[in-house]
């Protein structure tokens, strides 16, 4: 499940080396990358809306300040839960978010079906916040000899696969 990997002369190498060799590898994770920001859209959208919906009766009922406090502190909370689970929903509902969809990539279990929704809320946990993705990312990519899995999928025993 984990993926092609690029042999090296001693073997199968890490998810990094295979990512600068591969341009299959390449073109998996710039689709990934696309995917992610079509999703980030979508979910910035509703989670506008939603802080709109917060804010504006705090702002009526006298506490001024409350608004802006909350569109510094409290709606980078909200959006992260909501990233998380809109993920989570997407990929245990459907095998994938509508990002994933539209480049035909879908998140798969151990057993290839859709995930759990345990399963997709653990391996998408990190997206509640930027540099926690990032590392989900960096550290996946170095243990593994695919380039598949971020590290989170590699717990969960899920992979993001072509559709």
């Amino acid at each position: 499940m984990a993926g092609a990997t690029a042999a090296g002369p001693s073997g199968p190498v890490s998810g990094f080396e295979t990512l600068t060799r591969d341009s299959q590898a390449q073109q998996y994770w710039g689709e990934r990358l696309v995917a992610f920001i079509i999703d980030a859209v979508i979910v910035g959208v509703i989670a506008i809306v939603l802080a709109i919906f917060i804010a504006i009766p705090l702002f009526f009922v006298g506490a001024a300040i409350a608004p802006v406090a909350f569109f510094f502190g409290g709606f980078a909370l909200l959006g992260g839960v909501i990233f998380v689970l809109y993920f989570a929903v997407m990929e245990s509902t459907y095998g994938a978010s509508i990002g994933k969809r539209i480049f035909k990539l879908k998140v798969v279990s151990r057993t290839y079906s859709s995930p759990t929704f345990g399963e997709a809320f653990i391996r998408n946990l990190s997206k509640i916040y930027w540099l926690l993705l990032l590392l989900d990312v960096i550290v996946g990519l170095a243990i593994s000899k695919g380039y598949q899995q971020k590290y989170s999928d590699s717990i969960m025993g899920t992979s993001v696969v072509r559709a």
